[in-house]
């Protein structure tokens, strides 16, 4: 079953989109688990929070296919770096917003907009402009399920760090994360034929 995947590039350029797709999900759908720590320490309320949230799902979707669009034009990987960095940013930023539109500027607009960069059509359009026409139905699924494990892998850890050092410090904890795989998506090589 897994046997298209069985090639050195074909491999590395698979569990790479995976992996970003894994952090940019895993990030976006444990966003939740905030709500009511936000919720008491900033006095926002539900509604703010929520809206914020609603506008953040709206720019995700949004995103994506002019996030496609410009990778077509100037690679994935410039493309995916700034989704990355966007996502980071969005983070580090909430905790100092004390008001619902800062909330929809940095949770609403710059984390939905880096996750929604970094999200299916960037990564599944640029896998699979690298692997052979055999290795990409079974390459889509394993790239998908990398969102699916990032939900699995942040949630529990997320919510541990909120529990332990806060909401604002969960956060600003996660931030180091997306730009490490951003740096690692600048400097690495995915396939040996092209560039990422």
């Amino acid at each position: 079953m897994f046997r298209t995947l069985n090639q050195p590039g074909v491999l590395l350029t698979t569990f790479a989109a995976a992996g970003i797709l894994m952090v940019t999900m895993g990030a976006r759908q444990s966003l939740g688990l905030f709500i009511s720590p936000m919720d008491m320490t900033t006095g926002l309320g539900i509604a703010s929070l929520s809206l914020a949230l609603a506008v953040g799902q709206f720019t995700w979707g949004a995103i994506q296919p002019v996030a496609g669009a410009v990778a077509d034009r100037y690679g994935a990987r410039l493309v995916l770096i700034i989704g990355l960095l966007m996502l980071a940013v969005g983070c580090a930023l909430t905790p100092f917003m004390g008001s619902g539109f800062g909330m929809v500027v940095s949770l609403g607009l710059l984390s939905a907009m880096g996750s929604g960069i970094g999200s299916f059509s960037v990564l599944i359009g640029a896998a699979a402009q690298r692997l052979p026409l055999e290795a990409r139905g079974t390459a889509s699924g394993v790239i998908n399920a990398g969102g699916s494990f990032g939900q699995f892998v942040f949630a529990p850890l997320l919510q541990k760090l909120i529990q332990s050092i806060g909401w604002m410090g969960a956060m600003w904890g996660a931030c180091p994360n997306f730009c490490v795989n951003g740096a690692d998506i600048k400097y690495r090589r995915c396939d040996l034929r092209t560039r990422w």
